[in-house]
């Protein structure tokens, strides 16, 4: 009896061990956080004109027949990037890329464009506007080098309409107006 205990003991340790099933792989990060969709709502294509509420009484009207500036945005990279493409219509073009950073819990804005321009903004969503601050190069031709600071907004009015106003911080602490721009959904077309 006692023989038998021990090879019974021993055939069931000389069995392999079963294994655990292999892990399932992690699943890809995708984006899909609510974070992550809150610059959705300037995804479109887009024409675009200066505001007419806060164009001067002085500025000239667009030539006849001049089309608005352009701006297609578009989610890229499995819906992780929100890509800009800029065309003013005039020879002026440019890209931003705008990422949700989990790390920083912040909105990234990375803008380059044909006149070797680069800014770089960070940002959050405050009371429904997407409101980035940054540090942009001087325009050419500056009596100084150096950059300056920037707040930039997006603000919703509407499915179908975006305003994006920019203004630059001045040595004594106010804010002037660098443009103020409405962007109008473009019908779609069949």
């Amino acid at each position: 009896m006692v023989f038998s205990a021990l090879i019974l003991t021993l055939a069931i340790q000389a069995q392999p061990a079963q294994s655990a099933p292999p892990a399932a792989p992690p699943k890809p990060f995708d984006c899909s956080a609510p974070e992550h969709r809150q610059f959705d709502f300037w995804i479109g294509e887009w024409d675009v004109v200066p505001n007419p509420a806060t164009a001067a009484s002085n500025t000239a009207a667009p030539p006849p027949g001049r089309k608005p500036a352009s701006n297609v945005v578009e989610r890229a990279h499995h819906g992780c990037v929100v890509l800009e493409n800029w065309d003013d219509r005039v020879g002026g073009t440019g890209q931003s890329f705008n990422i949700y950073d989990r790390t920083r819990k912040r909105w990234h804005q990375t803008w380059v464009d044909s006149t070797g321009g680069l800014h770089q903004y960070e940002g959050e969503l405050k009371d429904g506007n997407m409101v980035f601050m940054g540090e942009v190069p001087l325009p050419p031709g500056s009596r100084f080098q150096g950059r300056r600071a920037i707040r930039l907004s997006f603000m919703p009015m509407g499915p179908d309409k975006v305003r994006q106003f920019s203004e630059s911080l001045n040595s004594d602490g106010t804010w002037s107006v660098n443009y103020d721009l409405i962007y109008t959904r473009r019908a779609k077309t069949k």
